[in-house]
Order: C-alpha cells, then structure tokens, then sequence
C-alpha cells in the first residue's frame, strides 16, 4: 500500500506526460547507434538523446514542477551501500564472464559489428568506456532514478515504481543486447540482470534519497563492464 498521500489527476498526468517525453530517448538512441545508422551519424544521434536524457529533466525540474535543482549528499550508511553493492557488481560481473561469458560469446562476431560501427580503434575503445563509466553512468542515474523513478513514484506505489522505473530502464539495454549478440539466451539473462540492478537502485533512491549510493554502484558495475569489453575487442 504506497504511503504517500494520493496525488491528483492533474499530477498524475504530468507524471506520464514526463515519461512519454524521456523514456524513449534512451530506446532511440541505442537503435539509431546499432541499426539505422550505423557509424558517425548513428553515434551522434545517440549523443543527441543523451543530451535530452540530461537537459529535459532539468528543464522540467525548472519550468514545469517550478522548483529549485538541489544536490542531495548521502548518509555514511548511504555510501556504505552503494559501496558494498558496486563492489558485489563489480565481482560478479568480472567472474560472471571470466567463467562462462567468454566461452559463449561469439567474440569474433562482436568484433565485426563494432568495426562496422566504428567503435574498434583502440583510442576510442578507451574513450568510450572512460566517459560511459564515469559520466554515462551519472547520467543515467540522474534520468532514470532522480526523475523516471520519482514520477513512477507519483504514478504508482514505491514500491512499483521501483520495478516499473526497472523495466523502462531495462529497455534500450535490450536493444544493445540484441545488436552484439544473436543468442536469444544471453539476451534474456543480460536483460534480467539489468531489471535486478535498476531495482536495486531505484530501491537505493527510495531508501537514502540520495544518487550518490546507487552512482557509486553503477560506476562499479561500468567499470567491470568496460573491463569486459576492452578485453573482448582489443584482446
């Protein structure tokens, strides 16, 4: 049962409105970047909507809620967390593939695709995973924990907001899922996991009103992530 008072219609309404405008930026992103335009115009118009993903949040903190932007710091239990849960991530997602992710993978395939993407030369490779660990990851947390989980929240009760911000967070990774990879499988088990990591998140939100404990994570997780990738396309 939520716990919050029941928000009107009018702000019930503006809360779907918020997502119509920012969830798909994320989907359109990744299926320009891997299918309809692969290469330079298909990255740019990924950076475009990440863009969005940054800037429409804000402006409507500004213009439309009319309220003030405010940084929030966590609590040392809140840092703690966010510490303990990275490190988890990091652990398993580093043994996850050291122990089954290499064997099943068609690198070979991974490689071709990124070339043709234009994402193989080493400098970018680098790059790439640098700005997607360090600020990629803020950016998410802040769109999708900070805004597409609070106006979940104003939609639904916390604790479905936490699953349903999850699953629209699990979207466009998806489609980057299916653009690397052809085994439906692994799809699937990548899927689940980004589900079960964007809930624990969203609950990180929900529990220490704070980005810090679930950033710290998810700089851990893109940080093992990137791992795998710098050692999957440059050996």
């Amino acid at each position: 049962m939520n716990s919050n008072p029941t928000p009107d219609r009018f702000s019930r309404n503006r809360s779907i409105l918020a997502l119509l405008l920012v969830v798909p930026l994320s989907s359109i992103g990744a299926i320009s970047s891997t299918v309809v335009a692969l290469g330079a115009i298909g990255q740019a118009i990924a950076l475009g909507c990440g863009i969005g993903m940054l800037i429409l949040p804000i402006g409507w903190q500004l213009v439309i809620d009319r309220q003030p932007l405010k940084w929030r710091w966590s609590q040392r239990d809140g840092l703690l967390a966010g510490t303990i849960l990275g490190g988890m991530m990091f652990g398993l997602i580093l043994a996850s593939y050291w122990f089954a992710g290499r064997y099943w993978l068609d690198i070979a395939d991974i490689r071709a695709r990124v070339s043709q993407m234009g994402m193989n030369v080493p400098l970018m490779v680098f790059g790439f995973g640098t700005f997607q660990t360090l600020i990629n990851s803020f950016i998410e947390e802040y769109g999708w924990r900070w805004f597409v989980y609070r106006h979940c929240q104003i939609i639904w009760s916390k604790t479905w907001a936490v699953w349903i911000s999850a699953g629209l967070f699990t979207l466009h990774h998806i489609i980057l899922l299916a653009a690397y990879c052809d085994d439906w499988r692994l799809v699937a088990v990548g899927a689940v996991a980004v589900f079960i990591a964007g809930g624990l998140w969203a609950r990180c939100m929900q529990i220490y009103q704070s980005l810090l404990p679930s950033y710290i994570s998810h700089l851990a997780a893109d940080l093992a992530l990137q791992m795998v990738s710098w050692h999957i396309l440059l050996g």
